[in-house]
């Protein structure tokens, strides 16, 4: 049971860090990848395009990377994982939240509200099998 678990969250992992992609394409690139150019959800004029915008589409990238990461050293079964998962749903929390307004959904919140619940299970902290 335990090794279906784990290559599940390893794919839920590297799948949720491949999705933030779509924030460093709008921010960089002229590529339509779903979050719209209008104004993010605080107060201020700021758009994805922006200075700003594209430091965010910067920690968007940063998120990739971290969850590939968290996902690699998952599958290498090292206690690594745990740290970079809770960087990369921080990251995440910055990059996504203040474009909720100009994004096609909801799904990167909702994607780390369960990660932050498959971390809280016991289940999970026995994915990487005691020494």
């Amino acid at each position: 049971m335990t090794d279906i678990f784990r290559i599940l969250v390893v794919v839920f992992l590297a799948m949720h860090g491949i999705g933030h992609i779509i924030w460093f394409l709008a921010a960089w690139t002229p590529i339509r990848a779903g979050v719209r150019h209008g104004p993010w959800a605080l107060p201020g004029k700021v758009t994805i395009r922006s200075p700003i915008g594209r430091v965010l589409g910067l920690v968007a990238l940063g998120c990739l990377v971290v969850f590939v990461a968290a996902a690699l050293a998952l599958f290498a079964q090292e206690p690594a994982w745990r740290p970079l998962t809770n960087i990369g749903i921080l990251l995440s929390f910055i990059a996504v939240v203040p474009w909720l307004r100009q994004s096609p959904g909801t799904a990167p919140i909702i994607a780390n509200l369960v990660l932050l619940f498959l971390l809280a299970l016991p289940l999970s902290a026995e994915l990487i099998p005691a020494p």
